[in-house]
């Protein structure tokens, strides 16, 4: 009977024991299932954060661009202007959006958008921030319920200075549209939400508590501690003093678990928040809790002889079918680690024979240096071009006169043209250097692009001379028709004389005045053989390469920088038999006069197209125009409307294109612009 007792006492006391353990254990588990859904509210966190970062960055991107592409818009069209601008900001079919640009002075230039009345407070802000922010950068400005990135655009001079402030791009959102989007829909469980607060610890948005948004962390009254005893925690996160997740309670008593995570955007610091319910995330354990406390006693006594004689007779084949079922985890895990490496290692193969691809058929040559000057790789161009493989080489080693090509303080992309390169001389290189940077800015190495471009030059040259010639052969033109009228006239009266004259002396004197008169028009007629252009080889030539060709010659020069090039070329022109040469120079001549005519910057808009049997080529400008007196003499020598014009240029022009058996055409009106339109005949 006392061994009975003994079992029995034996077997409370073990039962109780396991139910002690079993609720520490359980709250242990609540704890640890807590703080693992607190890290997924974490996780959650930290991707809203990512998602609004990444929106933020996008429209970044998005201002800068439309900064570029409306910079030398004059906002006449706003219809285009706003079709250009919806095309950009593909982002305002998500959140919408206000966008404007304002002139330095702070005038509000062009605007789109609801929120007119909430630009004008904010714009010496605005105009501040642009004065300190760099070129082709953003800066954002945040109020109490809009965000505006702001971009300026500054003077093209020579030296950057940020006094020369022009225009200020900007795209404004309400903030409370941003949070809407990004945190509207945010669950954490059934009853859990997100919300936001700046840097400050002022509370932005508030899906249950919308009354509180505007109020402050620091400044909280009693009416406002509804969802917290208190902010302490909060602050903390403000002030870095804790991690990014904790517990708090309610003024009911509840206790909620939350997590933080930071946004930063430009100058713009938010944190987000995601709390939940502790009695929620935990409610499953604790009703197991209970159901295992009630099941434990009866299933104890039951089991435990069972598992003691299991434990004894089964010890052995458990260990083994433990270590079978591992071993095959092993071996399937093994199966599907060896998938995915041949996958990526397959991917990695084709990226890299795309990448040898693409290389090789670039038709320059292409360097890769490390930060001391030191060749790490090359491609065969550049080994054709030197004449050897030269990895592992030294710039000096390379090219002792040519230091300049291998610059490693390059810090920002630049192009420039050299020649006699690698003792070749005669030849034109176009070497572009571009540094290589990390995250932080920081210059891991360098990449140069190597082009021979000595054809391009030769051309450019060409080009050159004949209008020199043309130039030399008009003046003689005009020089022969102004002295060879009263010469005929001379030589006239002089022959009457002669005729007519006995006296010796009178008459030798006279024969002496004939000779020089005689000469004098033999030296007119060679002087008129300037006039006389030859046609130019003829060839088949594509137009569309002729005008790329003619464009890449006046791509460095001063005046262009401020002109935007619009090229809509159709791909199916016929082949024209004329001189390529001398139709780069009439290319190059309009495009020349185009930009003479933009001083303050506009579009040039070059159209090539088949009409008929016949090629027209445009050349439309936004320029000053021609004035409609001027028009008729265009293409009259020696006539021009520039202060340092020689008048020649559309008179040569106009006589290539007539000898290829085509046309030059003009239409302009004065303010808005001219059109030059070339006619030629398919061969």
């Amino acid at each position: 009977m006392k061994g009975y007792l003994l079992i029995i006492g034996t077997l409370i006391v073990v039962i109780s024991a396991l139910i002690t353990l079993n609720v520490f254990f359980q709250q242990s588990l609540q704890m640890e299932i807590a703080e693992q859904f607190n890290k997924q509210q974490l996780l959650l966190s930290n991707s809203i954060a990512d998602n609004i970062k990444t929106y933020f960055y996008h429209l970044d991107e998005e201002v800068l661009l439309v900064q570029n592409l409306l910079s030398g818009t004059d906002f006449k069209n706003r219809e285009a202007v706003s079709i250009l601008i919806n095309k950009v900001l593909k982002e305002e079919e998500l959140i919408k959006t206000n966008l404007g640009m304002l002139s330095d002075k702070g005038d509000i230039i062009f605007f789109r958008g609801e929120e007119k009345n909430m630009l004008r407070p904010v714009i010496p802000e605005i105009i501040k921030q642009a004065k300190v922010t760099a070129r082709d950068r953003t800066r954002a400005i945040e109020t109490r319920d809009m965000i505006y990135v702001i971009s300026p655009v500054f003077e093209q001079t020579p030296v950057f200075e940020q006094n020369n402030l022009k225009r200020i791009f900007f795209v404004s959102i309400k903030i409370h549209n941003i949070a809407t989007h990004f945190l509207g829909n945010i669950k954490s469980g059934s009853r859990g939400y997100a919300w936001l607060m700046d840097k400050n610890g002022t509370l932005i948005y508030h899906p249950t508590q919308p009354d509180m948004v505007g109020g402050n962390i620091y400044k909280a009254e009693t009416k406002c501690l509804r969802c917290h005893v208190s902010f302490d925690l909060e602050k903390r996160v403000i002030e870095g003093k804790t991690g990014n997740y904790g517990r708090y309670i309610a003024p009911t008593g509840e206790d909620k678990i939350i997590a933080f995570s930071i946004a930063n955007m430009n100058n713009i610091l938010w944190i987000i928040a995601v709390s939940a319910p502790y009695s929620e995330v935990t409610y499953a354990i604790r009703q197991s809790t209970r159901i295992y406390s009630y099941l434990i006693v009866s299933i104890f006594i039951t089991t435990s002889l069972i598992s003691v004689l299991l434990i004894v007779f089964n010890k052995r084949r458990i260990k083994a079918e433990e270590a079978a079922k591992r071993e095959q985890e092993l071996e399937k895990y093994a199966l599907i680690l060896e998938s995915k490496v041949r996958e990526r290692t397959a991917e990695l193969i084709t990226e890299k024979e795309k990448l040898n691809t693409i290389v090789s058929a670039i038709g320059s040559g292409i360097v890769l240096l490390d930060n001391t000057g030191k060749i790490l790789w090359s491609n065969e161009k550049m080994k054709e071009m030197v004449g050897h493989d030269i990895m592992g080489m030294s710039c000096e080693d390379l090219c002792a006169d040519c230091s300049i090509l291998f610059d490693t303080q390059v810090r920002d992309i630049n192009t420039t043209i050299m020649s006699d390169l690698f003792g070749q001389k005669g030849r034109y290189f176009q070497v572009t250097n571009a540094p290589i940077k990390g995250a932080n800015e920081e210059v891991h190495g360098y990449i140069r692009l190597i082009q021979d471009v000595t054809e391009m030059k030769t051309m450019e040259e060409q080009i050159i001379n004949s209008e020199k010639l043309a130039a030399i052969g008009r003046l003689a033109a005009g020089i022969a028709h102004e002295i060879g009228n009263p010469l005929t006239s001379i030589f006239s009266f002089v022959q009457i004389l002669r005729e007519m004259e006995d006296s010796g002396f009178k008459k030798e004197s006279l024969d002496t005045i004939y000779f020089h008169i005689n000469r004098i028009s033999e030296i007119l007629k060679q002087l008129s053989g300037f006039t006389k252009m030859p046609a130019g080889e003829a060839s088949e030539c594509r137009i569309n390469d002729i005008i790329e060709t003619s464009l890449s010659l006046i791509q460095y020069d001063k005046k262009a920088k401020n002109i935007s090039i619009v090229k809509e070329l159709s791909p199916s022109l016929p082949e024209v038999l004329c001189s390529g040469n001398q139709l780069s120079q009439v290319f190059v001549n309009l495009t020349l006069n185009a930009i003479d005519a933009m001083p303050e910057g506009g579009t040039l808009t070059i159209k090539s197209m088949v009409k008929g049997n016949n090629i027209i080529i445009r050349f439309e400008d936004t320029g000053t125009g021609i004035p409609k007196g001027d028009i008729t003499r265009v293409f009259d020598p020696f006539y021009t409307t520039k202060e340092k014009g020689t008048g020649l240029g559309l008179a040569v022009s106009y006589d290539i294109i007539k000898k290829m058996n085509g046309a030059l055409n003009i239409e302009s009106e004065t303010g808005k612009g001219s059109v030059f339109t070339i006619t030629l005949p398919c061969k």
